[in-house]
C-alpha cells in the first residue's frame, strides 16, 4: 500500500513534468526533428530504389539457374523458359555456333501472354493483377515440372499436372500454354480422347493465337500428326516454306524438332522429303543467326564473358539489354531484356511505398526521367549493369513524399502539442485530486486514531473495573458473580486482542512483511468450521441474534483449494460479524452462508438481510479506515480495518473479493479462491510471519462483541 501511494505521487509529479517538458521538447527541437524526418524520408527512398535494383539482380541470377537447369534437364528443345527473365535466352558454344535461343529477342515480334501488358488503373490494381499472373505463372512451372517426369513411377505426377493444367484452362492468359501441356499430359497418360478433347479446345479458342512462341494451327497439326513420319516431314516442309507466319529463329527450333522425330529408315520417298529438308535446316540456320540479332554481339559475348554474369547493350538493338555469363564448358548462356522486363522483375514489396505510386524506372545512364514523373532516387546495378540506372518516381501529379512529411509533421506537433495541454490540465487535476485525497486519508486517519483510542480504552476500562472488583472482594463468596467477572475479563482481553492482531497484520501489509502459509483444504470444511467458531464464540442468548444457514452445493463437496486456512477462516468470521452487526433484522431473518464451485475455483458468499449498501458506497468500503455515514449514525462500534484486511488477505492468495448489495434487500459478500494448481505447491509471503499469526482463529473469539472484525457497510 506504501509503494502504491508512493507510485500515486511520482505518478501524479509526471503528469506535470511531462507534458511540460514535452512542450518544451517542441518548442525547442522541432526544426532539428523536421531536418531528421525529412533525412530519412530521403534515406527511406534510397534504400528502396537500392532494394529493388538487389531485387532485379537475384531476379537475373533465377533466370541464369532456370537456364542451367533447362540445359540440365536436356530440355532445350521444350521452347522458351517461363521464368520472366529468361523467356529470352540464348545459347552459344565456344566456337560461336548458336543452339540457343527458342524466341526473338523483346519486342521482335508479338508479345507473348506472360509480357508486360499495360495497365491503365491504378496502382494497386496493376500491382494486384500482377501478383495474380505471377501465381499463376508459379502454377504452370509446377505443372510443367510435373509433366516432364520421366519413368514408371510418374503416373501421380502427370495426374497432378493435368489437374493443375485444368485449372489453368480457364484463364486467358495461361489457356493456351496450359490446353498444350494437356494434351501431352493425356498422351503420356495413353488417353486418346483426352488428347483430342484439349486439342480441340485449344484449336477452338485460341486458333487465331500463338502458343509458346508458335502458331496454334502448327501446334494442333503436330499433335494430331502423332507419330506419322509423313504428316511431321509434311508439316516441316509446310513451316520451312513459310506457310506458317513463325519467326525464322522459332522455325529453325521447330523444323530440327521434326526432323528429329522421323529419324532412322524411311522409305524411299520419304527418304527424299528429308533430305531436302536437311538442305532447308543448312539455310535456315545461317538466317535465324541473323533474326536473333546476336551475331554482330558474339565475338563480343565470348570474348568479355566469364563465371561471373554481366549485360551489355545490344549492338543494333537500341533499348536491349543483353546478360550473359560463361559455363565451364567455355559456352555462353545468357538472356535478352529490355527495360521494362527488368521494372517487372522486381515485383512489388511493402518497402517499396516511400510515396504515392512510387515505382521503378530502368533507364540508360546519364538519361533522366520525364517531365512527367517525380525523380525520389537513383540506385546503380554496379559493375555487372554498368550503362543501367534505376530510378525511383512518382507521378508529378500525385504529392511530393517530402511535402507530406513536413506537412505530416506540423500535423503531429499541433496534436502532440494539443495532447500535452491536456495532459498537464489532466496532471493538474489529478495533484489537485491527490492532494483532497490526501487531505480525506489524514482525517480518516485521525478519526482511525481516536476510535482506536476509544477501542482500546474501552476494554482496558472494563478489565480494569473488574479487576479490582475481584481484587475488593465484591464476589467473595458469590461464584456466579467471581465467574461472570472473570468471564467479562476474558472476553475484553480477546476484544483487545483482536483489535491489535487486526493493528499488527495491517502494519504488516503495509511494510509488506506479511506471510502466508499455504495447504490444500476443502472449501467446504473451511466455511463449516468458521461457522461453528461464529456460533460458539458469539452472544450465548439466542433470542437477541439472526440464526446462520448453510448450503454446499455438490460441486463444493470435493472441491479443494490451496490457502493459508487462518487467514481465509478469519476472513469468513469478518463477514458473518459484519453480517451480525449491520445485517440484524428485527424478524431474525437468517445469515446465509453458500458454497459453491466452478472449474476456476471455489466461492463462499455471506449473505445478510439488513439495509443494504449504496451503490457508491460499494467501492469505498474496502479501504483502510473507512467507514459509512449510516455506520457512524448507527453508533457500532469500529475502525474500519475489517473489509479492508478482508480484501488485501484473499488478494494476496490469488482470490477475489465481491459485493452485491441493494438498498433494502441485504448484502452478499462473495470471496472466489482459485483451484491449486499441480505445481503450484509454493507459500506465498511478503515476509516473516509474527507469532501473533498462530493466534488469529482464537483472537477471532467473542467476534459477536469484538467490533473490530468487521466494519466498513
Amino acid at each position: 500500500m506504501r509503494s502504491r501511494r508512493a507510485w500515486i505521487y511520482v505518478l501524479s509529479v509526471l503528469a506535470l513534468l511531462v507534458p511540460a517538458a514535452g512542450i518544451a521538447y517542441l518548442g525547442a527541437f522541432s526544426y532539428r526533428d523536421d531536418r531528421g524526418a525529412v533525412s530519412a524520408q530521403t534515406n527511406a527512398q534510397k534504400r528502396a530504389a537500392e532494394a529493388i535494383a538487389a531485387r532485379i539482380g537475384h531476379q537475373i541470377d533465377e533466370a541464369f539457374a532456370a537456364i542451367e537447369q533447362a540445359i540440365a534437364r536436356n530440355d532445350v528443345p521444350r521452347g522458351p523458359l517461363a521464368t520472366p527473365l529468361a523467356r529470352h535466352w540464348f545459347w552459344i558454344q565456344g566456337d560461336g555456333h548458336i543452339l540457343v535461343p527458342r524466341a526473338a529477342p523483346p519486342a521482335a515480334f508479338e508479345a507473348s501472354a506472360f509480357d508486360r501488358a499495360p495497365c491503365s488503373g491504378r496502382l494497386e490494381d496493376c500491382v494486384s493483377e500482377s501478383t495474380r499472373r505471377q501465381v499463376r505463372l508459379a502454377k504452370l512451372q509446377a505443372a510443367q515440372r510435373a509433366e516432364a517426369c520421366r519413368g514408371d513411377g510418374c503416373g501421380a505426377a502427370w495426374q497432378e499436372a493435368r489437374r493443375q493444367y485444368m485449372q489453368l484452362a480457364a484463364f486467358e492468359d495461361t489457356g493456351p500454354v496450359a490446353l498444350l501441356g494437356l494434351a501431352r499430359v493425356y498422351a503420356r497418360l495413353g488417353d486418346e480422347k483426352g488428347v483430342e478433347g484439349a486439342v480441340a479446345d485449344l484449336e477452338l479458342r485460341y486458333g487465331e493465337r500463338t502458343v509458346e512462341e508458335l502458331p496454334v494451327g502448327l501446334v494442333v497439326a503436330t499433335l494430331r500428326a502423332g507419330n506419322d513420319r509423313g504428316a511431321l516431314l509434311d508439316i516441316a516442309g509446310s513451316v520451312a516454306t513459310g506457310k506458317y507466319d513463325v519467326h525464322p529463329l522459332v522455325a529453325l527450333g521447330v523444323i530440327e524438332r521434326l526432323r528429329a522425330r522421323v529419324a532412322g529408315t524411311l522409305p524411299p520417298d520419304l527418304a527424299a522429303k528429308r533430305s531436302a529438308l536437311d538442305e532447308q535446316i543448312a539455310s535456315i540456320r545461317t538466317e535465324a543467326r541473323a533474326a536473333a540479332g546476336l551475331a554482330d554481339d558474339v565475338p563480343e559475348l565470348l570474348r568479355d564473358a566469364d563465371s561471373a554474369w554481366r549485360g551489355r547493350e545490344a549492338s543494333h538493338h537500341a533499348g536491349r539489354t543483353l546478360v550473359y555469363k560463361k559455363r565451364s564448358d567455355g559456352s555462353v548462356v545468357g538472356f535478352a531484356v529490355d527495360a521494362a522486363m527488368l521494372e517487372d522483375a522486381a515485383g512489388h514489396q511493402p518497402d517499396d511505398d516511400v510515396a504515392i505510386n512510387a515505382r521503378p524506372l530502368v533507364l540508360s545512364s546519364g538519361r533522366f526521367p520525364g517531365s512527367d514523373v517525380r525523380p525520389l532516387a537513383v540506385a546503380s546495378f554496379g559493375e555487372s549493369l554498368p550503362h543501367l540506372a534505376l530510378h525511383l518516381v512518382n507521378p508529378i501529379a500525385d504529392p511530393d513524399p517530402l511535402d507530406v512529411v513536413i506537412r505530416a509533421r506540423s500535423k503531429r506537433h499541433v496534436m502532440y502539442t494539443s495532447a500535452l495541454a491536456i495532459m498537464l490540465g489532466l496532471g493538474i487535476l489529478a495533484t489537485i485530486r491527490g492532494a483532497a485525497r490526501a487531505r480525506e486519508l489524514a482525517q480518516l486517519k485521525s478519526d482511525f486514531v481516536s476510535t482506536v483510542s476509544h477501542e482500546l480504552k474501552t476494554p482496558l476500562t472494563s478489565i480494569r473495573m473488574f479487576a479490582e472488583m475481584l481484587e475488593q472482594g465484591v464476589a467473595q463468596g458469590d461464584p456466579a458473580k467471581m465467574a461472570r467477572y472473570h468471564g467479562v475479563i476474558v472476553q475484553e482481553s480477546q476484544r483487545l486482542g483482536l483489535l491489535i492482531a487486526n493493528l499488527l497484520d495491517y502494519s504488516q501489509i503495509e511494510r509488506g512483511t506479511r506471510r502466508y502459509t499455504q495447504t490444500k483444504e476443502n472449501v467446504a470444511a473451511l466455511a463449516r468450521d468458521a461457522v461453528t467458531t461464529f456460533e460458539t464464540l458469539r452472544d450465548p442468548e439466542k433470542h437477541h441474534r439472526n440464526p446462520i444457514q448453510v448450503e454446499v452445493s455438490p460441486e463444493a463437496m470435493q472441491t479443494e483449494v490451496e490457502v493459508d486456512r487462518d487467514v481465509v477462516i478469519q476472513a469468513i468470521l469478518n463477514l458473518l460479524a459484519n453480517a451480525a452487526k449491520y445485517g440484524a433484522t428485527e424478524d431474525k431473518k437468517a445469515i446465509e452462508v453458500h458454497v459453491g464451485a466452478d472449474a476456476l475455483g471455489a466461492t463462499i458468499a455471506v449473505r445478510d438481510h439488513g439495509p443494504g449498501i449504496p451503490a457508491h458506497e460499494q467501492v469505498r468500503i474496502f479501504r483502510e479506515f473507512y467507514r459509512s455515514p449510516e455506520a457512524y449514525r448507527s453508533g457500532i462500534e469500529g475502525t474500519g480495518l475489517g473489509l479492508a484486511l478482508v480484501k488485501r488477505h484473499i488478494e494476496a492468495l490469488g482470490g477475489t473479493v465481491d459485493v452485491a448489495s441493494t438498498v433494502g434487500e441485504g448484502a452478499t459478500f462473495t470471496i472466489r479462491l482459485p483451484r491449486p494448481r499441480a505445481t503450484d505447491r509454493r507459500g506465498r509471503d511478503t515476509g516473516p510471519k509474527p507469532a501473533i499469526d498462530a493466534q488469529s482463529n482464537k483472537l477471532a473469539a467473542r467476534v459477536a462483541t469484538a467490533t473490530d472484525i468487521g466494519e466498513g457497510a
